[in-house]
């Protein structure tokens, strides 16, 4: 059995969390980025949190930044092309024409599913960022 390490904090912290756009590390991006800076002790170059409050909001401030693939890119560099995710590496799935924030626990994702909440899924994102966590 592994112990316990920064990505299990991290994910069981978030699990106590509502489902809030643009607040603290509550969308489906944000939780991404929440762990992407936490675990690179890296920041993105604009301040999302508090940006926008709605679904339509978040459209709005991504587009007008480059779309979400640009904001991952922003604090991670380009994504990883042709490797398997390792434990703690980002990635974002295409739903339809929205891109849902998943981070690796090694064998599963874990992504927030809206109202749903926190969710694990076998799922393979489109798109893998390294994020060097070990």
């Amino acid at each position: 059995m592994r112990e316990t390490d920064l990505l299990d904090c991290y994910l069981a912290g978030e699990k106590r969390k509502p489902f809030e756009w643009g607040k603290g590390n509550g969308d489906c991006l944000l939780f991404l980025l929440g762990w992407a800076e936490i675990a690179t002790n890296r920041t993105a170059t604009v301040v999302w949190r508090d940006m926008y409050r709605t679904e339509h909001g978040a459209h709005v401030a991504l587009e007008e930044f480059g779309g979400a693939v640009a904001a991952v890119t922003d604090v991670l560099g380009a994504p990883r092309m042709g490797s398997e995710a390792k434990r703690g590496d980002v990635g974002l799935l295409e739903v339809q024409d929205w891109f849902l924030g998943m981070i690796c626990t090694g064998r599963m994702w874990v992504l927030r599913a809206g109202e749903k909440g926190v969710r694990f899924t076998m799922r393979q994102p489109d798109m893998i960022w390294p994020v060097g966590f070990r």
